[in-house]
């Protein structure tokens, strides 16, 4: 009777402490740990949408990019939240029903107020931002990125790889993985069966090592890749380690969040070496066993400025002129239909 008594107290107090633990942590001590073996979701073929790349926003224009995606068979779009307008969730829940109301699920971009290194205490813009939009959208939305590439902001310098602890600067860094850890923590206190994804680019692998040193809670690497970058399965380090072994290391799934080949900045965008490109790269995510997704970047090019005369010519379908002088959606480009081939050959 004694020892039943004192088991008894045990698992009420184990209880107890467990319950403490879960409000103060909001959760995060009981997420499961995603590893590459048991990481189960379907592939993940993706197009990169932005809400107006060619006029002022409308739902009507957001439905047309739809339309699209469904043709192109893709199950996902990955959109980047807006923190600045007043009504940002109004817009943003219309975008997001009119998208599942057609069988597409969002992966949600989220980022900081403002740039990141001018904010004085980044873990609490990092959890203010994390925390109203996990809350808002608990249960709706399955995968959050956390800014983008912010490996390239704490970096010295694109003179380095990346590879190496020594290539960052210590004080952005620190500024952009308390800003990750804010978060992170808040998505986990909200949503803890989400998924969070942290991604950089070109051999920035150090920066993902020092995140997981520092115990930044987060699932999935994403990594993007460009056509000047070649082949990212055939591309090694600087001590002959293949990249993608490197990244298999820190055992955790891995999403192309951004893929795409390079327009010339004169010439604009050699469309059969983009859809060649894109045809090697995809079969090869596909049948790695270790990439889980392949986010296209992005659906429609977005219209000329004065900066950019030519706009950004990267999208599946091009920008046209309209006689008023504003723009609208013109042609496919090659690669349409290259990526719609890969994802109807490799959908289930």
């Amino acid at each position: 009777m004694k020892k039943f008594l004192i088991i008894f107290l045990a698992l009420i107090i184990g209880g107890v402490g467990g319950y403490f633990a879960y409000q103060k942590y909001g959760g995060s001590l009981f997420h499961r740990k995603v590893t590459l073996k048991n990481y189960k979701e379907p592939f993940m073929w993706a197009v990169d949408v932005k809400p107006a790349p060619l006029a002022n926003y409308h739902i009507s224009l957001w439905k047309k990019q739809m339309n699209y995606v469904n043709e192109l068979g893709a199950k996902w779009i990955r959109l980047s939240f807006d923190n600045e307008p007043a009504n940002k969730f109004k817009i943003f829940d219309q975008m997001i029903n009119s998208a599942n109301d057609k069988g597409i699920n969002v992966f949600l971009g989220l980022g900081s107020t403002k740039d990141v290194l001018s904010i004085d205490n980044t873990y609490q813009d990092g959890y203010q931002v994390a925390d109203e939009i996990s809350a808002h959208y608990k249960g709706k939305i399955k995968y959050y990125q956390l800014m983008s590439e912010q490996g390239s902001g704490a970096s010295k310098g694109w003179q380095y790889s990346g590879e190496n602890e020594s290539d960052y600067v210590p004080e952005n860094y620190n500024k952009i993985k308390d800003w990750m850890r804010g978060a992170s923590e808040a998505i986990r206190k909200n949503d803890p069966d989400a998924y969070i994804v942290i991604t950089d680019q070109w051999l920035h692998t150090a920066y993902i090592q020092m995140l997981i040193r520092d115990k930044i809670d987060f699932d999935i690497i994403g990594w993007d890749w460009y056509g000047e970058m070649t082949l990212m399965g055939e591309k090694k380090m600087a001590d002959g380690t293949l990249l993608v072994d490197r990244l298999k290391s820190f055992d955790k799934p891995i999403i192309l969040a951004e893929v795409n080949f390079s327009a010339d900045t004169k010439k604009g965008m050699d469309e059969a070496k983009q859809a060649d490109f894109i045809k090697s790269m995809g079969e090869w995510a596909y049948n790695s066993g270790y990439i889980k997704g392949f986010v296209f970047f992005e659906l429609v090019d977005t219209k000329p400025t004065k900066d950019k005369p030519q706009g950004f010519p990267y999208g599946l379908i091009k920008f046209k002129m309209k006689s008023n002088g504003t723009y609208t959606f013109g042609d496919k480009r090659l690669v349409f239909d290259t990526y719609k081939e890969i994802i109807a050959k490799y959908s289930k």
